[in-house]
Protein backbone atom coordinates (compact mmCIF):
# COMPACT_ATOMS: atom_id res chain seq x y z
CA UNK A 1 0.00 0.00 0.00
CA UNK A 2 0.95 3.73 -1.19
CA UNK A 3 2.20 5.18 2.38
CA UNK A 4 0.42 8.52 1.13
CA UNK A 5 -2.75 7.34 -0.45
CA UNK A 6 -4.98 4.16 0.09
CA UNK A 7 -7.31 2.75 2.60
CA UNK A 8 -7.74 0.04 4.73
CA UNK A 9 -9.97 -1.75 7.28
CA UNK A 10 -8.52 -3.61 10.49
CA UNK A 11 -11.18 -4.58 12.69
CA UNK A 12 -9.29 -5.96 15.80
CA UNK A 13 -7.83 -4.80 18.81
CA UNK A 14 -5.33 -1.36 19.09
CA UNK A 15 -2.47 -2.13 21.83
CA UNK A 16 -0.68 1.02 22.52
CA UNK A 17 2.79 0.85 23.51
CA UNK A 18 4.29 3.90 25.69
CA UNK A 19 7.09 5.88 24.94
CA UNK A 20 7.54 8.89 22.86
CA UNK A 21 9.56 7.49 19.36
CA UNK A 22 5.89 5.05 19.40
CA UNK A 23 3.53 7.15 21.44
CA UNK A 24 -0.10 6.76 18.94
CA UNK A 25 1.13 4.33 16.57
CA UNK A 26 -0.18 0.24 16.20
CA UNK A 27 1.83 -1.57 18.31
CA UNK A 28 0.17 -4.88 18.15
CA UNK A 29 -2.91 -6.19 16.81
CA UNK A 30 -4.81 -8.95 18.52
CA UNK A 31 -8.17 -9.91 18.47
CA UNK A 32 -10.89 -7.56 19.54
CA UNK A 33 -12.82 -8.51 22.78
CA UNK A 34 -14.66 -4.89 23.20
CA UNK A 35 -17.91 -5.67 24.34
CA UNK A 36 -21.38 -6.01 23.01
CA UNK A 37 -23.21 -2.55 22.89
CA UNK A 38 -25.83 -3.43 25.68
CA UNK A 39 -22.57 -4.72 27.93
CA UNK A 40 -23.37 -1.65 30.24
CA UNK A 41 -26.42 -0.28 31.49
CA UNK A 42 -27.07 3.50 31.32
CA UNK A 43 -27.21 4.90 35.10
CA UNK A 44 -30.10 7.79 35.56
CA UNK A 45 -28.62 10.83 36.36
CA UNK A 46 -30.37 14.20 37.14
CA UNK A 47 -29.53 17.26 35.30
CA UNK A 48 -29.92 19.45 38.29
CA UNK A 49 -26.67 21.70 38.97
CA UNK A 50 -25.03 20.42 41.91
CA UNK A 51 -22.75 23.51 42.71
CA UNK A 52 -24.36 25.82 43.87
CA UNK A 53 -21.64 28.68 43.41
CA UNK A 54 -20.10 27.19 40.53
CA UNK A 55 -20.19 29.78 37.82
CA UNK A 56 -19.34 29.73 34.06
CA UNK A 57 -18.32 32.42 32.35
CA UNK A 58 -17.02 32.85 28.68
CA UNK A 59 -14.23 35.22 27.23
CA UNK A 60 -13.68 36.49 23.87
CA UNK A 61 -10.81 35.41 22.42
CA UNK A 62 -11.42 36.58 18.81
CA UNK A 63 -14.35 37.43 16.09
CA UNK A 64 -14.39 36.30 12.43
CA UNK A 65 -16.42 37.99 10.32
CA UNK A 66 -18.74 41.02 10.71
CA UNK A 67 -17.19 43.37 8.37
CA UNK A 68 -16.60 43.00 4.29
CA UNK A 69 -13.65 40.85 3.90
CA UNK A 70 -12.63 37.83 1.66
CA UNK A 71 -12.99 34.20 3.03
CA UNK A 72 -16.46 35.53 5.43
CA UNK A 73 -18.82 33.52 2.96
CA UNK A 74 -18.35 30.38 4.95
CA UNK A 75 -19.41 32.22 8.01
CA UNK A 76 -23.39 31.25 8.51
CA UNK A 77 -25.31 29.08 11.57
CA UNK A 78 -24.24 25.89 10.32
CA UNK A 79 -20.18 27.02 9.92
CA UNK A 80 -17.56 24.36 11.39
CA UNK A 81 -14.23 25.69 12.99
CA UNK A 82 -11.15 24.30 13.75
CA UNK A 83 -8.15 25.55 15.56
CA UNK A 84 -4.62 24.68 14.64
CA UNK A 85 -1.59 24.76 16.92
CA UNK A 86 -0.20 27.82 14.97
CA UNK A 87 -3.07 29.92 16.29
CA UNK A 88 -4.71 29.49 12.77
CA UNK A 89 -8.63 29.37 12.70
CA UNK A 90 -10.08 27.62 10.19
CA UNK A 91 -13.46 27.46 9.26
CA UNK A 92 -16.04 25.74 6.93
CA UNK A 93 -19.34 25.48 5.80
CA UNK A 94 -21.01 22.07 4.05
CA UNK A 95 -21.93 24.16 0.72
CA UNK A 96 -18.22 25.35 -0.18
CA UNK A 97 -15.57 23.27 -1.43
CA UNK A 98 -12.98 25.03 0.33
CA UNK A 99 -11.76 26.25 4.05
CA UNK A 100 -11.35 29.96 4.89
CA UNK A 101 -8.35 30.26 7.06
CA UNK A 102 -8.11 33.56 9.60
CA UNK A 103 -5.52 34.47 12.34
CA UNK A 104 -6.75 35.15 15.91
CA UNK A 105 -7.16 38.90 15.25
CA UNK A 106 -9.69 38.25 12.93
CA UNK A 107 -7.68 38.77 9.60
CA UNK A 108 -8.25 36.76 6.51
CA UNK A 109 -5.25 34.64 5.55
CA UNK A 110 -6.58 32.65 2.64
CA UNK A 111 -8.25 29.95 1.58
CA UNK A 112 -7.34 25.88 0.67
CA UNK A 113 -8.99 23.65 -1.40
CA UNK A 114 -11.94 23.81 -4.20
CA UNK A 115 -13.94 21.67 -5.81
CA UNK A 116 -13.24 18.35 -7.79
CA UNK A 117 -12.22 14.95 -7.78
CA UNK A 118 -8.59 15.02 -7.60
CA UNK A 119 -6.42 15.21 -4.17
CA UNK A 120 -7.21 18.06 -1.92
CA UNK A 121 -9.91 19.14 -4.05
CA UNK A 122 -13.55 18.54 -2.01
CA UNK A 123 -17.20 18.12 -2.77
CA UNK A 124 -18.82 19.14 0.22
CA UNK A 125 -16.66 19.37 3.26
CA UNK A 126 -18.62 17.63 6.34
CA UNK A 127 -16.35 18.48 9.07
CA UNK A 128 -12.56 19.49 9.63
CA UNK A 129 -10.29 18.36 13.08
CA UNK A 130 -6.44 19.47 13.83
CA UNK A 131 -4.04 17.78 15.33
CA UNK A 132 -0.04 17.88 16.37
CA UNK A 133 0.86 17.81 12.66
CA UNK A 134 -1.70 17.25 10.26
CA UNK A 135 -5.08 18.71 9.71
CA UNK A 136 -8.11 16.06 9.42
CA UNK A 137 -10.59 17.08 6.14
CA UNK A 138 -13.70 15.10 6.14
CA UNK A 139 -16.75 15.05 3.16
CA UNK A 140 -19.82 14.39 3.74
CA UNK A 141 -19.18 11.24 1.05
CA UNK A 142 -15.19 10.51 0.18
CA UNK A 143 -13.85 10.33 3.40
CA UNK A 144 -10.71 12.37 4.63
CA UNK A 145 -7.91 13.92 3.27
CA UNK A 146 -5.21 14.44 5.47
CA UNK A 147 -3.17 17.87 5.10
CA UNK A 148 0.41 18.83 6.49
CA UNK A 149 0.01 22.13 8.51
CA UNK A 150 1.73 23.54 4.96
CA UNK A 151 -2.03 22.80 3.83
CA UNK A 152 -0.14 20.04 1.37
CA UNK A 153 -2.33 17.10 0.78
CA UNK A 154 -0.45 14.12 2.70
CA UNK A 155 -3.03 11.42 1.95
CA UNK A 156 -6.56 10.49 0.98
CA UNK A 157 -8.55 8.09 2.54
CA UNK A 158 -12.37 7.20 1.21
CA UNK A 159 -15.29 4.80 2.37
CA UNK A 160 -15.44 5.70 5.41
CA UNK A 161 -18.32 6.69 5.67
CA UNK A 162 -19.54 10.04 6.95
CA UNK A 163 -17.86 11.78 9.67
CA UNK A 164 -19.36 14.93 11.61
CA UNK A 165 -17.56 15.05 14.75
CA UNK A 166 -14.20 13.50 15.93
CA UNK A 167 -11.64 13.79 18.39
CA UNK A 168 -7.57 13.49 17.45
CA UNK A 169 -5.90 11.52 20.05
CA UNK A 170 -2.59 10.28 20.15
CA UNK A 171 -0.12 10.68 17.32
CA UNK A 172 -2.95 12.27 15.30
CA UNK A 173 -4.92 9.17 15.05
CA UNK A 174 -9.34 10.29 14.75
CA UNK A 175 -11.26 9.09 16.75
CA UNK A 176 -15.34 8.85 16.02
CA UNK A 177 -18.96 7.47 16.53
CA UNK A 178 -20.69 5.73 14.29
CA UNK A 179 -23.89 4.92 14.79
CA UNK A 180 -25.77 1.35 14.81
CA UNK A 181 -29.05 0.84 13.65
CA UNK A 182 -29.71 -1.83 16.55
CA UNK A 183 -31.03 -0.72 19.93
CA UNK A 184 -28.50 -0.53 22.85
CA UNK A 185 -27.14 0.83 25.69
CA UNK A 186 -24.21 2.46 23.52
CA UNK A 187 -25.92 2.65 20.07
CA UNK A 188 -22.92 3.57 18.13
CA UNK A 189 -19.65 2.04 17.42
CA UNK A 190 -16.35 3.88 18.37
CA UNK A 191 -13.57 3.91 15.33
CA UNK A 192 -10.04 4.85 15.25
CA UNK A 193 -8.63 5.92 12.45
CA UNK A 194 -4.21 6.08 11.92
CA UNK A 195 -2.67 8.23 10.02
CA UNK A 196 -2.03 5.46 7.16
CA UNK A 197 -5.55 5.23 6.94
CA UNK A 198 -5.83 1.92 8.82
CA UNK A 199 -9.51 1.65 10.38
CA UNK A 200 -10.20 0.03 13.96
CA UNK A 201 -13.79 -0.38 15.04
CA UNK A 202 -14.56 -1.36 18.75
CA UNK A 203 -17.83 -2.15 20.42
CA UNK A 204 -19.48 -4.97 18.52
CA UNK A 205 -19.83 -6.87 14.98
CA UNK A 206 -22.23 -4.22 13.32
CA UNK A 207 -20.94 -2.17 10.09
CA UNK A 208 -22.44 0.70 11.72
CA UNK A 209 -24.88 2.99 9.03
CA UNK A 210 -24.74 6.99 9.22
CA UNK A 211 -28.50 6.35 10.47
CA UNK A 212 -31.24 9.58 10.93
CA UNK A 213 -30.34 13.14 11.90
CA UNK A 214 -31.77 11.60 15.62
CA UNK A 215 -28.71 9.11 15.94
CA UNK A 216 -26.01 11.52 15.22
CA UNK A 217 -23.08 12.19 18.32
CA UNK A 218 -20.48 15.16 19.17
CA UNK A 219 -17.62 13.61 20.47
CA UNK A 220 -14.64 14.43 22.91
CA UNK A 221 -11.62 12.87 24.64
CA UNK A 222 -8.07 12.54 25.53
CA UNK A 223 -5.41 10.17 25.89
CA UNK A 224 -7.35 8.26 28.31
CA UNK A 225 -10.80 8.08 27.56
CA UNK A 226 -13.48 9.26 24.53
CA UNK A 227 -16.68 10.61 25.29
CA UNK A 228 -19.99 10.58 23.09
CA UNK A 229 -22.74 12.67 23.85
CA UNK A 230 -25.96 11.82 21.68
CA UNK A 231 -27.45 15.44 19.47
CA UNK A 232 -30.76 14.88 20.36
CA UNK A 233 -30.93 12.79 23.78
CA UNK A 234 -28.92 13.26 26.60
CA UNK A 235 -26.93 9.98 26.60
CA UNK A 236 -23.34 10.23 27.13
CA UNK A 237 -21.35 7.26 27.51
CA UNK A 238 -17.50 6.95 28.25
CA UNK A 239 -14.97 4.67 26.57
CA UNK A 240 -11.79 3.97 28.22
CA UNK A 241 -9.11 4.02 25.90
CA UNK A 242 -6.23 2.30 27.87
CA UNK A 243 -4.83 -0.72 27.43
CA UNK A 244 -7.87 -1.22 24.38
CA UNK A 245 -11.31 0.64 24.18
CA UNK A 246 -14.18 -0.90 26.38
CA UNK A 247 -17.31 0.93 27.41
CA UNK A 248 -16.92 2.61 30.91
CA UNK A 249 -19.97 3.79 31.46
CA UNK A 250 -23.48 4.88 30.25
CA UNK A 251 -24.98 7.86 31.60
CA UNK A 252 -28.64 8.82 31.01
CA UNK A 253 -28.98 12.80 31.71
CA UNK A 254 -32.40 14.20 32.42
CA UNK A 255 -31.99 17.94 31.57
CA UNK A 256 -34.99 19.85 32.14
CA UNK A 257 -34.54 22.73 30.24
CA UNK A 258 -33.33 19.93 27.04
CA UNK A 259 -36.36 17.63 27.54
CA UNK A 260 -39.32 20.55 27.13
CA UNK A 261 -37.77 21.21 23.74
CA UNK A 262 -36.77 18.04 22.60
CA UNK A 263 -40.42 16.63 20.91
CA UNK A 264 -39.50 12.96 19.12
CA UNK A 265 -41.63 13.77 16.17
CA UNK A 266 -39.76 16.59 14.69
CA UNK A 267 -36.32 17.75 13.81
CA UNK A 268 -36.92 21.62 14.13
CA UNK A 269 -37.51 23.70 16.52
CA UNK A 270 -36.24 21.19 19.14
CA UNK A 271 -32.78 21.18 21.90
CA UNK A 272 -29.74 19.75 20.29
CA UNK A 273 -26.63 19.21 21.69
CA UNK A 274 -23.79 20.46 19.54
CA UNK A 275 -20.89 20.02 20.64
CA UNK A 276 -18.42 18.59 23.57
CA UNK A 277 -14.80 19.04 24.58
CA UNK A 278 -13.15 17.42 27.62
CA UNK A 279 -9.78 18.66 30.00
CA UNK A 280 -9.55 19.48 33.28
CA UNK A 281 -12.55 20.54 34.76
CA UNK A 282 -14.90 18.21 33.27
CA UNK A 283 -16.81 16.96 30.12
CA UNK A 284 -18.21 20.21 28.56
CA UNK A 285 -21.62 19.75 26.93
CA UNK A 286 -22.79 22.86 24.64
CA UNK A 287 -26.32 22.65 23.30
CA UNK A 288 -28.96 24.88 21.95
CA UNK A 289 -32.83 25.45 22.77
CA UNK A 290 -35.49 27.17 20.89
CA UNK A 291 -36.00 30.46 22.43
CA UNK A 292 -39.11 31.03 24.39
CA UNK A 293 -40.43 33.96 22.66
CA UNK A 294 -40.40 31.85 19.85
CA UNK A 295 -41.05 28.73 20.41
CA UNK A 296 -45.33 29.46 19.69
CA UNK A 297 -44.49 31.54 16.46
CA UNK A 298 -42.76 28.47 14.70
CA UNK A 299 -44.37 25.91 12.79
CA UNK A 300 -43.08 22.41 14.23
CA UNK A 301 -41.35 21.19 11.23
CA UNK A 302 -41.33 24.10 9.33
CA UNK A 303 -39.08 26.43 7.34
CA UNK A 304 -36.56 28.08 9.61
CA UNK A 305 -37.59 31.44 9.67
CA UNK A 306 -35.35 34.17 7.89
CA UNK A 307 -34.91 35.68 11.03
CA UNK A 308 -31.61 36.49 12.87
CA UNK A 309 -30.54 33.25 14.01
CA UNK A 310 -29.61 34.34 17.74
CA UNK A 311 -33.28 35.56 18.20
CA UNK A 312 -34.82 31.74 17.48
CA UNK A 313 -31.87 29.95 20.05
CA UNK A 314 -30.38 30.29 23.00
CA UNK A 315 -27.39 28.63 24.11
CA UNK A 316 -26.07 26.83 26.97
CA UNK A 317 -23.26 24.93 28.09
CA UNK A 318 -22.47 22.30 31.15
CA UNK A 319 -19.81 21.24 33.00
CA UNK A 320 -20.20 17.88 33.47
CA UNK A 321 -18.57 15.50 35.97
CA UNK A 322 -17.09 12.33 34.55
CA UNK A 323 -17.50 10.00 37.70
CA UNK A 324 -20.44 10.68 38.18
CA UNK A 325 -22.89 12.43 34.75
CA UNK A 326 -24.03 15.16 36.95
CA UNK A 327 -24.51 18.87 35.98
CA UNK A 328 -21.64 20.65 38.46
CA UNK A 329 -22.08 24.01 36.70
CA UNK A 330 -24.58 25.79 33.63
CA UNK A 331 -24.13 28.75 31.51
CA UNK A 332 -27.18 30.01 29.65
CA UNK A 333 -27.52 33.20 27.15
CA UNK A 334 -29.37 34.50 24.72
CA UNK A 335 -27.27 33.85 21.60
CA UNK A 336 -26.45 30.61 18.96
CA UNK A 337 -23.94 28.60 20.16
CA UNK A 338 -22.78 26.11 17.20
CA UNK A 339 -20.53 24.06 19.14
CA UNK A 340 -16.55 23.94 20.39
CA UNK A 341 -13.34 24.47 17.96
CA UNK A 342 -12.36 21.40 17.05
CA UNK A 343 -8.51 21.04 18.33
CA UNK A 344 -9.15 23.89 20.68
CA UNK A 345 -11.17 24.26 24.18
CA UNK A 346 -13.30 27.47 22.32
CA UNK A 347 -16.93 27.59 22.29
CA UNK A 348 -17.82 29.36 18.94
CA UNK A 349 -21.02 31.44 18.80
CA UNK A 350 -22.45 33.42 15.94
CA UNK A 351 -23.64 36.69 15.83
CA UNK A 352 -26.17 38.42 12.99
CA UNK A 353 -26.25 42.06 13.98
CA UNK A 354 -28.46 44.90 12.90
CA UNK A 355 -25.92 46.27 10.90
CA UNK A 356 -22.50 44.70 8.94
CA UNK A 357 -21.79 41.17 8.42
CA UNK A 358 -22.49 37.70 10.47
CA UNK A 359 -19.81 37.30 12.53
CA UNK A 360 -18.66 33.94 15.02
CA UNK A 361 -16.67 34.33 17.88
CA UNK A 362 -14.18 32.17 19.89
CA UNK A 363 -14.89 32.15 23.69
CA UNK A 364 -12.71 30.25 26.33
CA UNK A 365 -14.87 28.89 28.98
CA UNK A 366 -13.98 29.31 32.72
CA UNK A 367 -15.24 27.62 35.83
CA UNK A 368 -15.06 30.12 38.99
CA UNK A 369 -16.51 29.38 42.37
CA UNK A 370 -18.05 31.57 45.52
CA UNK A 371 -19.61 34.55 43.37
CA UNK A 372 -22.85 35.97 43.93
CA UNK A 373 -26.05 35.61 42.24
CA UNK A 374 -25.63 38.69 40.38
CA UNK A 375 -22.15 38.13 39.07
CA UNK A 376 -23.43 35.27 37.10
CA UNK A 377 -25.62 36.84 34.82
CA UNK A 378 -23.25 36.63 32.02
CA UNK A 379 -24.06 36.72 28.17
CA UNK A 380 -22.16 35.85 25.67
Amino acid sequence: MDDHVGTSTESRALVRVPGPAVAGLFAALIPATSPTLSAQQPIPVSGEVTCADCVITLDTVATIGGREDFGLHVITPFSQVAVDRRGRVLVTHLSYPEISIFDLEGDFLGTVGREGDLPGEYDGIAHVNVGPRFVHVFEFHRGRTMLDLGFEVVRTDRSLGQVLSSVVIGSDEVAFAVPVPEPGAVGHLLRILDVRGRVTSFGGEGRGDPGPQLHRFVVAGDEEAFWAVRQQANRVVRWNLEPEPVVARVFDRTVEAFERDNPSDQLWPRALNVGAMLDDDGLWIAWQTPDPEWTERISPGGEIPEVPWQTVLDGWLDLVDPSTGQTLARYHGDDAVLGFAHGSRYVVSYHEPSEGGAYIRLLEPKLSRGQSPHDRLSKL
